[in-house]
């Protein structure tokens, strides 16, 4: 995983003289090798086991994410909505930091591009059609051929992924590739394409997938140091606060808070090109910076919930589903719910939602749309039958 070019074989024969040439001596008979003995074969190297940080730390990742959508409907709470810009601050950008730590194999092997199509593109196709049912079916929009296939909620994650993926390639070969892609968010902020919210997450949260894909791991270790935790819990702990003074607006101005969904340009947020481009950077930074202080409280060892982490793709594409049931029919404007006792009832239901969609028999029933065999769309690659 942290190999970017593989390792060159050792030279197998014998090395020339200093003159280049080998000494031969045909009087000299030939001896056949001996033929090897027989014996038990080698067993099988053991596969190498899962780090349990990173399942962990896609796990919890994977239930923030259930938690701060049902937040979103909480914008009458300013306390609520504090949490909500802090979680936004950066529990997405940590999901893409990781997503791209485990991206590592498109930059070494072109056969990894095989998975794009069976692993996004069909599960692209399937949800996005039972996200424009729920539309028509539940929340009554009218049904429009040219809308089907557009991304819709949070399947703009797949498409961005797909673009990340197949530029893989091309960062390894840069000197300074986090450096480029930051540059790349920055002017790409200011680009007419920003005006469609996909392709402006696209490039805007392209420096975390780029970081994910190049950083040493060791820096990553470092983040599970034993003082690492506490330093991460005060930083989170202060954030709380300062998101509610900028809530207020009386301390310092408010800024758009468009910033931390990265999905819309500087001229729809009101900004000229050198400001946004001053709070995209001051939005990347306290992305990093609170998301290495998340990381640095994720649990090290394996518990319950580690296997769990392995399965956060079921529920990121199944929660969007349950979650817009009960906004299309009105559930989460109940005025029960909009109250301090109703926002924690809420916040616990999201949690235990990720927590169930997370498990081995929503695996079991929904695998045929999260993974698809769609195997039968690829050709045989060379050299395999």
């Amino acid at each position: 995983m942290t190999d970017v070019l593989p390792t060159p074989p050792p030279a197998t024969g014998s090395a020339p003289s200093a003159t280049g040439s080998a000494i031969v001596t045909p009087e000299a008979p030939s001896i056949p090798a001996p033929r090897p003995v027989p014996g038990p074969a080698a067993p099988p190297k053991p596969a190498r086991p899962r780090d349990a940080f990173f399942d962990n730390a896609k796990f919890f990742t994977a239930v923030l994410v259930v938690v701060g959508h049902f937040w979103s409907q909480f914008g009458d709470s300013r306390a609520a909505h504090a949490a909500y810009v802090v979680l936004y601050a950066f529990h997405m950008p940590v999901f893409v930091f990781i997503t791209g730590y485990f991206s590592r194999g498109f930059m070494r092997s072109t056969d990894k591009f095989r998975s794009v199509l069976p692993t996004l593109v069909v599960p692209y196709v399937i949800f996005i059609l039972l996200y424009r049912a729920q539309l028509i079916l539940i929340n009554g929009v009218q049904f429009r051929l040219s809308e089907l296939f557009r991304p819709h909620f949070l399947m703009w994650f797949l498409v961005a992924l797909v673009f990340w993926r197949l530029s893989a390639p091309l960062w390894g070969h840069l000197r300074h590739p986090v450096a480029v892609s930051v540059a790349f968010c920055l002017v790409g902020g200011s680009w007419a394409f920003t005006a469609d919210s996909t392709l402006s997450r696209t490039a805007g949260l392209l420096p975390l997938f780029v970081l994910g894909l190049t950083v040493d791991p060791e820096h990553v270790r470092r983040l599970r140091a034993r003082g690492a935790r506490w330093a991460g819990l005060a930083v989170l702990a202060a954030a709380l606060p300062v998101a509610y003074v900028w809530e207020l607006g009386t301390v310092v101005p408010k800024i758009d808070s468009g910033l931390l969904y990265w999905n819309q340009g500087y001229d729809a947020m009101g900004f000229d090109t050198a400001e946004g481009m001053m709070w995209r950077l001051v939005a990347l930074a306290f992305a990093v910076l609170l998301g290495a202080a998340f990381l640095a409280c994720i649990p090290r060892g394996r518990s319950w919930y580690t296997e769990m982490g392995t399965r956060t793709m079921y529920v990121y594409l199944l929660h969007g589903l349950v979650m817009k049931t009960f906004d299309y029919t009105g559930v989460l404007d109940k005025p029960v719910l909009h109250n301090p006792f109703g926002i924690v009832s809420v916040t616990v239901a999201a949690a235990a939602l990720g927590v169930v969609l997370a498990t081995a028999p929503v695996r079991r029933l929904t695998r045929w749309a999260v993974e698809p065999d769609a195997r039968w769309l690829l050709r045989s690659a060379p050299g395999r039958t």
